[in-house]
């Protein structure tokens, strides 16, 4: 059989397949947006090109025959394998990226314009957790994670560092200036309630080298981007982490009153996704983060 045999049916063969596929003439007229008589009309044609009975009306219904039934199998398959063939090259262009949902709101997604200008063919997909260890999972290209530099993997590129500096807003400065750490005790201090933020303060007060300290009281949030938007409101001090504030501090929205730093060798990582290989776009991201940072 030559090869024009083959293509002059392909219209046919793919309604017979919707056919074959819903076991319904409707259903498969449906599917493909076309009027039923044209899928009957299709079928007979492939019917009459290929000389066997295919389909056998019974009552209301349909009925594949036993050479339709052995020509739906094979043909399931094949076009099975295009479908996957063409989801395939699809989604070259989609770079699915997993990130602490904090990261997102305050570095990530400001900076995405940036990404869209420069490379307008990525179809960005963007994955939020609450919790480090909910980051870990299938389908994702890259996985960006604060964790200590020494324990990461040697599969991780590192991104950027992690220090944390207590931040406020301008005016409470202005009201009730900071200048030492004695200050504090005159304010509101704000705390997440989530490991592994909830040490923070701790942290920092042994940095100060601070036995105890009383402040005016505490508000609790339970995620750090709800206690920076505190301290920007002037609710109170919080500790920020510098890729959580950097553009709310240069923006002016809020200001580092005192410079102790907690620097316990923690820095963001990228991690790259076993599903990553073959696809070009998630190297174009991967650098497009670094030099986010390098601009930063």
């Amino acid at each position: 059989m030559k090869i024009r045999d083959l293509l002059h049916p392909l219209s046919a063969v793919r309604a017979f397949e919707a056919v074959a596929r819903l076991r319904s003439i409707s259903a498969a007229a449906k599917d493909l947006g076309v009027t039923q008589p044209a899928i009957s009309q299709q079928v007979k044609k492939l019917e009459i090109h290929l000389g066997i009975k295919l389909v056998e009306r019974v009552s209301n219904t349909i009925r594949l025959s036993s050479e339709g039934e052995k020509l739906a199998l094979s043909l399931h398959s094949a076009f099975g394998i295009m479908r996957e063939g063409m989801e395939a090259a699809m989604s070259q262009g989609e770079v699915t990226v997993a990130v602490l949902g904090t990261f997102a709101q305050r570095w990530l997604i400001p900076r995405l314009p940036d990404l869209q200008e420069r490379y307008p063919d990525v179809d960005l997909r963007l994955i939020t957790r609450s919790k480090i260890e909910d980051l870990n999972q299938g389908g994702v290209d890259l996985i960006i994670k604060p964790e200590q530099r020494d324990q990461a993997l040697k599969s991780a590129s590192f991104l950027m560092g992690d220090e944390a500096r207590i931040v406020m807003s301008p005016d409470l400065q202005k009201r009730k200036p900071v200048v030492s750490v004695a200050d504090l005790e005159g304010h509101f201090l704000i705390k997440v309630d989530e490991v592994p933020r909830d040490q923070d303060w701790a942290r920092w007060f042994a940095e100060a080298s601070l036995d105890s300290l009383e402040p005016r009281g505490w508000h609790v949030f339970s995620n750090s981007s709800h206690a920076l938007e505190a301290a920007v409101a002037g609710v109170g001090v919080a500790i920020g982490h510098w890729p959580m504030v950097m553009d709310a501090t240069r923006s002016g929205r809020l200001v580092c009153p005192i410079d102790i730093v907690i620097n316990q060798g923690v820095g963001y990582h990228i991690y790259e996704g076993a599903s990553t290989t073959g696809n070009p776009h998630v190297s174009l991201v991967k650098d497009w983060l670094f030099s986010q940072v390098i601009q930063d």
